[in-house]
């Protein structure tokens, strides 16, 4: 698999939804790239291109983004990325 086909995975530590994406993607056996913001906060620009919403978990496949994981979230602010 390139990195081109690598489903991208924007987290941030003391997110439950974030780490209950990865739960369902590990168990699932789905591929992806984690970017933790909390560890990573220059990939926030990344983010930003590809999104507007201020929320986490955000799912990149190709091109389709999806904001947060099974109807929950958690802001930006909550995370202490603003």
């Amino acid at each position: 698999m390139s990195a081109l086909d690598t489903i991208l995975v924007f987290t941030a530590d003391g997110c439950p939804h974030c780490r209950a994406l990865r739960e369902d993607f590990d168990r699932r056996g789905v591929v992806y790239r984690e970017i933790n913001l909390s560890r990573e906060p220059e990939e926030m620009a990344r983010l930003r291109e590809l999104s507007w919403e201020h929320r986490l978990p955000v799912v990149v496949d190709h091109e389709r983004v999806s904001i947060g994981y099974r109807g929950g979230s958690c802001t930006y602010a909550e995370l202490g990325l603003e």
